[in-house]
Parts: structure tokens; sequence; C-alpha cells
């Protein structure tokens, strides 16, 4: 029985010496394996996890936005989120305020108007055109604060939104590198109200031969475009 009992007990050390020598045989393989073959490194821009963590931060930056506006001004705030292909995300525009169904339909048209408007001007402030202050002063050879001081003046065209701060269109200079001449005057016609001279400076005038008010000013044409201002002006309060 001793015998026996003894040469069970060598067996089984046998055994697990023919796993350990086995495991350890798998365990090197492995290592082979990993030597020869290196597996494909992934950047944090293409890492799906990245993306995926990315888009989650930037959907709660906006509920976030929106959650307050919607405590602050007591009515449901919508926005909009792009999710592209490569599965990252980016809202669009700012947070908007959606009418109450008790409003009636001329104040839930009028609402909805501004919510586009507001997203037409995010999206227009958001051009590759538009420069920041120091940016547009580099090309006039301005300081930020004298950029300022002639926007101001009505010399110098800056657009503000709701959250980019003031834009200064790029095309607003001439070949020359100066600011568009006759400007001011424009302003004082428009009543002072940069997207009022905006959208006329973007606008194609039958009188000016289809050109847009910009180019004619370009052009040398400023006494044209500031009459087809004025008759506008007449237009609109006659």
């Amino acid at each position: 029985m001793a015998q026996t009992r003894k040469r069970n007990r060598g067996a089984g050390a046998s055994k697990k010496r023919s796993k350990k020598l086995v495991n350890s045989g798998r365990g090197k393989e492995a290592v082979r394996v990993v030597a020869l073959g290196k597996k494909p490194k992934t950047s944090a821009k293409t890492n799906p996890r990245s993306i995926e963590k990315r888009a989650s931060l930037e959907f709660l930056k906006w509920y976030s936005a929106g959650a307050k506006k919607a405590k602050k001004v007591g009515q449901p705030i919508r926005f909009i989120v792009e999710v592209l292909p490569d599965g990252s995300a980016k809202a669009i525009g700012t947070p908007v305020t959606i009418a109450p169904p008790n409003v009636s339909s001329l104040e839930a048209a009028l609402s909805a108007a501004r919510d586009r408007g507001r997203l037409k001007i995010a999206e227009i402030l958001k051009g590759e055109d538009m420069l920041t202050g120091s940016d547009f002063g580099v090309l006039i050879g301005a300081s930020h604060e004298t950029v300022n001081v002639r926007r101001g003046r009505g010399e110098i065209l800056g657009l503000q939104g709701a959250t980019r701060g003031v834009r200064y269109p790029s095309w607003q200079l001439t070949d020359a590198g100066m600011p568009l001449p006759g400007l001011s005057e424009l302003f004082e016609v428009l009543g002072r109200q940069p997207w009022s001279v905006y959208r006329f400076l973007k606008t194609e005038h039958p009188e000016l031969g289809g050109r847009t008010a910009v180019e004619a000013m370009k052009a040398g044409q400023q006494k044209a475009v500031l009459g087809v201002a004025k008759n506008q002006m007449i237009g609109v309060f006659s």
C-alpha cells in the first residue's frame, strides 16, 4: 500500500510538472506571437472609445447649457447635435426656446423666426472670413483697441452674436487692405445697425447693375450705393 501511494504521488507530481511545461510553453509561444505580430496603434482621434467620450462630453456640455437656459426663461429648450460618420458629435448653433403650446400661432411663428435667425447668425459668425478684433487689426496695422474704436464710429463693420463675441468680415477690406470708403455714411443711412449694414452690403441690387453693395463700393460707386440705401430706407418708412 505504501509503495502504491508513493507511485501515485510520483505520477501526480509528474503530471504537475508536465502541466507547468505545457503552460510554460504556451506562455513562451504567446510572447513570441506578440513580438512577431504587433497590434496596430490607434490615436486618440481614431480610438472609438475616445471618440465616444468626446461626443458624450459635447452632449453633456450643451445639455447643461440648455438646462440652465430652460430654468432661466421658464420654457422648453431645444438644441441640435450633429453626429459625424466617425461617431464624433458637435452642437450646431445655440440652445433656443420652444414656444409653449398655449401661445398664439403668430407668436409661435415669430418665436420660430427668431430662433432661425439666431441659428443663421451663429453659422455666419463661424465662417472663415469672420476674424477676431486682433486678427483684423493685423490686416490693417492697428491694435485691437483701435479696431474697437473705429467700429464704434462706423468705420469698420463688426458683427456680434450670442456667444462668439464681435467678428469682423475680412471682405470689407479693399484691395489696398483698407476699410471700405464711405462705410460710416452707410451706417448713418441704415440706422447704425451692423446686421442691417451686413445684409445690405451682401445683397445684389438691380440699381447697381446686379452687383452687391460691397462690390460696388470697392469699385468706387459709394454715391450710388448711398443713394440705393436712402431709397431703401424711404421705402421702409413710407
